[in-house]
């Protein structure tokens, strides 16, 4: 075993021949066959087997996935740390991934584009999770304001990648050319994929047959790398660890202004930990930054509803005329 991720001391210490922990539910004979009761039966506590349970793309015969795979396998530091972004971020993207029945793969795609940094921002100016650069993000109506990039927003951006995905799916009918449009641009691949008709009779030939910039050739074994190493972490050696299969964040409604930093001393959040979470923020620290909602771990979101509470009770004494004396 190279690492860990920590694990709940609250769970099962046994598993089940499949590799998942019983769910245990209360379910009368009157709902048996309802099929919403039926995923509920067989859905696992552990995000890491949902992810797996909803891997569908096709393998790609290509060595580079063997390549990434030993790469990413012999620096598991590497590993540890974009995972430890992901717990996150995950639970959010699967739940948007399967409403849309979407192969599980593309859950993992931001550790492929940014290491799960919403953050990160490449040469070419493409920023957050998603890597979205200026123009596809406006495309997207992703909002790029002096105080807001909604690029880095991690609500806002996981939708606008799913519907670009989608979009280029419908458009290539073929996961691994849809990836490769994502990441060169669907024009790009479209004029790849005649060259590489007109050079094969009949057409034909897949993603590996395409002549590509490196950055793309390797793009999508390296996703399919990851995907095989969450499939089978053993057999790199591996320990992912538990992750358990629940909301990490929530969103708290707002109906009056706030600093970021003051914000996160309200919902008892450390400060850096708060900016993960509302990352699209030019100048979180400017009075006013946080407008409307405020996305905070869940297990915080009632103490910060209680002292938003005492906070606008605080206010509204501040501004609060003080009673006039008697006048004669």
């Amino acid at each position: 075993m190279l690492f860990s991720l920590p694990s709940r001391a609250d769970e099962p210490a046994f598993v089940n021949v499949a590799g998942q922990r019983p769910v245990v539910l209360a379910v009368s004979l009157e709902s048996a066959g309802d099929p919403r009761i039926e995923k509920l039966l067989t859905r696992p506590v552990d995000l890491w087997e949902r992810l797996r349970q909803g891997f569908a793309m096709p393998d790609l015969d290509s060595k580079l996935v063997e390549v990434h795979e030993a790469y990413y396998a012999a620096r598991p530091e590497l590993l540890r740390g974009i995972f430890a972004r992901a717990r996150r971020y995950l639970h959010y993207i699967v739940e948007e991934v399967e409403r849309r029945g979407l192969p599980m793969e593309l859950a993992l795609l931001p550790a492929v584009e940014s290491g799960f940094n919403p953050m990160a921002l490449s040469s070419a100016q493409a920023s957050g999770l998603w890597q979205f650069i200026p123009g596809t993000g406006t495309r997207y109506k992703l909002a790029q304001t002096s105080h807001f990039d909604a690029r880095r927003d991690v609500l806002a951006s996981t939708g606008a990648a799913l519907d670009y995905l989608q979009s280029l799916y419908k458009l290539h009918h073929d996961w691994h050319l849809a990836l490769a449009s994502y990441n060169w641009g669907e024009n790009a691949v479209l004029r790849a994929v005649e060259r590489r008709d007109r050079g094969l009779r009949g057409g034909g030939g897949g993603f590996t047959a395409l002549s590509l910039p490196d950055e793309t050739r390797n793009y999508v074994p390296r996703l399919l790398a990851l995907r095989n190493i969450v499939l089978e972490p053993e057999k790199f050696g591996l320990d992912l660890g538990d992750l358990p299969d629940e909301p990490y964040f929530t969103r708290v409604p707002l109906d009056l202004n706030l600093d970021l930093h003051l914000a996160s001393r309200l919902a008892d959040v450390p400060y850096e930990d708060l900016l993960a979470l509302n990352p699209g923020y030019n100048r979180p620290r400017a009075a006013g930054a946080v407008r409307s909602e405020l996305v905070v771990p869940a297990e915080q979101a009632d103490y910060l509803r209680l002292n938003l509470e005492r906070y606008r009770e605080a206010q509204a004494a501040r501004v609060r005329p003080k009673p006039q004396g008697p006048t004669r």
